[in-house]
């Protein structure tokens, strides 16, 4: 008669096999070709790569060394990752996802909500973003005319609601935004703000920037207006208009070097300047109202 002592062996160790085979074997390569098609049906030219792909407890993957690129940019590294189904949805025609992912010394902590009429539909999704620094990632670091820092946090969700009408929309914030300008502008290689806070929405091929308000020891104003998104980001038209107001310090230096006539400085330290930006993003025209 078989002992219950040695059931119970045979039991752990064909687990501990099975979870050996499952780690030996797992499809990471099916499962970033799988993510892939998830990430086509938000954006066709955003795909992802990973160094390794394996399962994880509670029932889910972990992914480390995660690239993410729209079209050939760069835009983040993820040192690692992770998503979990929530296990009351396993059952049930639309799936819930919990997704991690450590990014430029930051969070993301998302949930979304795969669809039922496919099986690479997400009809929505919401994601909270907290500390990751802005000099950190790489879509930042591919930029030629200025350079950022800073910490940024806040919320962006996603609801397909039927392509084409799918809508993203976000609230930002950055603290501690240092702009250090490639070719200084009268001077002036570096803009500090405290705090740059955004609200947007993307529809198709439209950016709309609802709000964006900036405040610091140099410098406050806002801006508001929206972008084309063309490919490559660089051809993207501008239609943005603001207002920036300079605070005494850099109202100072700018009455010293700004050519007689460009601006009233009366208003310019009061009501501060009014501006339009058109062309495109490699190539943005300013003008003065």
């Amino acid at each position: 008669m078989v002992s219950a002592k040695t059931i119970f062996a045979y039991i752990l160790y064909a687990l501990l096999a099975t979870a050996f085979f499952m780690v030996l074997l797992f499809p990471g390569q099916a499962v970033t070709a799988y993510m892939n098609r998830r990430l086509a049906a938000i954006d066709p030219l955003l795909s992802m790569e990973a160094a390794s792909v394996r399962p994880a407890l509670p029932p889910g993957i972990k992914m480390t060394g995660v690239d993410v690129r729209h079209d050939r940019l760069h835009l983040a590294h993820c040192e690692n990752a992770r998503m979990s189904t929530e296990l009351g949805s396993i059952f049930k025609a639309e799936k819930r996802i919990r997704f991690q992912a450590r990014l430029a010394d930051g969070e993301i902590d998302g949930r979304a909500v795969l669809g039922a009429n496919g099986p690479v539909e997400i009809s929505r999704a919401e994601a909270d973003l907290d500390r990751i620094r802005l000099d950190r990632l790489d879509a930042v670091k591919a930029i030629d005319r200025f350079g950022l820092s800073g910490v940024l946090k806040g919320h962006l969700t996603h609801d397909s609601g039927g392509t084409p009408a799918a809508v993203t929309n976000g609230k930002l914030t950055v603290d501690g935004l240092r702009i250090s300008l490639k070719k200084p502008f009268y001077g002036i290689s570096e803009i500090v703000v405290v705090q740059a806070d955004t609200e947007f929405s993307i529809k198709g091929e439209n950016l709309r920037i609802k709000a964006l308000t900036f405040g610091g020891p140099m410098v406050e104003g806002k801006i508001d207006g929206s972008i084309q998104l063309r490919t490559p980001f660089g051809k993207s038209r501008l239609n943005l208009s603001g207002n920036a107001k300079p605070q005494p310090e850099l109202f100072a230096r700018l009455q010293e070097i700004i050519p007689e006539g460009f601006v009233n400085p009366r208003t310019l330290g009061t009501r501060g300047l009014s501006f339009r930006l058109r062309g495109s993003v490699d190539d943005p025209k300013v003008s003065t109202r």
